[in-house]
């Protein structure tokens, strides 16, 4: 585990940060509901996963015994991975709801 694998983390939050707003105003013009709120759900469970993996990293490569708890797997799975997964499941159905015209046909 490295630095630069948070750096893949950050991209998607920056991602959805644009996407959140875009399609805030998107929604304004179109008088959709506003589902933007849930990219910044999404936002939440993407940093939480980004601050575990940080915490992984740092401990990993502390000069101390880093607590067993913090170098478990479960603590990755549950603390990293798990809240990504949730994050970028939300992002996707709110993408597709808002922006999935641009790759359906339409027959008008």
């Amino acid at each position: 585990m490295t630095f630069l694998g948070t750096l893949g983390t950050l991209s998607i939050l920056f991602l959805f940060y644009i996407f959140a707003r875009l399609s805030e105003r998107f929604g304004a013009v179109t008088k959709m509901p506003p589902f933007y709120r849930y990219y910044y759900v999404a936002l939440v469970f993407l940093t939480v996963g980004a601050i575990a993996h940080i915490l992984v990293v740092r401990a990993h490569w502390a000069y101390k015994q880093p607590p067993d708890w913090l170098m478990s797997p479960w603590f990755l799975v549950l603390a990293h991975f798990l809240p990504l997964t949730i994050g970028v499941t939300i992002g996707l159905v709110i993408t597709w709801r808002y922006w999935s015209w641009l790759v359906s046909k339409r027959n008008e």
